[in-house]
């Protein structure tokens, strides 16, 4: 059962890695600008969101109606590993070797959008001017960069996967099996009684 519990994860990690590589090649050779998007980010977080739903109903299905915590998060964590692994090794591809210059266009708007950001935020202008040498030194781009990002992003969908988990398990890992009474042994009481 443990199999066909973590199978489920698997399967839904690479219908994940599909869609992620689906909507990145769409945008990128569209309008690689949407790619910033702050709609594009809700979207993709409300899709992570249904595929994890979707994933923990499977996989207790799989397991009889039944699962432990554990059982319900495994392949959660599977699909989501699988899902993000592809999605940030295809943002590479894309950024660093498909076009290299289009890092500098994302780049840019990204900047922009930090900027509003800042000057909505109300903090002094030396705390500004900050933030903002810190983001034109670093490059969002860079394989360290895009590690803590792919990082921060499992540990981000983990905490939630764990919640939906709990919401999901309706078996205890601690549960003890009731013994079953077997009527037809003769006990003492049955002896004395009979």
């Amino acid at each position: 059962m443990k199999n066909a519990v973590n199978k489920v994860g698997v399967t839904f990690g690479i219908v994940l890695a599909i869609y992620f590589t689906l909507f990145n090649c769409v945008l990128f050779f569209t309008d690689k600008t949407l790619l910033a998007n702050t709609f594009a980010g809700f979207f993709n977080i409300a899709i992570i969101i249904i595929f994890g739903v979707i994933t923990i109903y499977n996989a207790r299905k799989k397991a009889g109606g039944y699962v432990t915590f554990r059982e319900a998060f495994t392949p959660y964590f599977i699909a989501i590993v699988i899902g993000l692994t592809v999605n940030y090794v295809l943002y590479n591809i894309l950024f660093n070797v498909v076009d290299p210059s289009a890092k500098e266009v994302l780049g840019k708007q990204l900047y922009e959008m930090l900027v509003k950001t800042l000057d909505g935020s109300g903090l002094a202008p030396e705390q500004i001017a900050e933030q903002l040498k810190k983001a034109k030194e670093s490059n969002p781009f860079a394989l360290q960069s895009q590690l803590f990002l792919w990082a921060g992003s499992i540990l981000r969908y983990s905490i939630l996967g764990l919640l939906l988990a709990a919401i999901f398990k309706n078996k205890s890992e601690f549960a003890q099996p009731h013994p079953e009474v077997n009527h037809d042994v003769d006990t003492d009481f049955n002896k004395d009684h009979k």
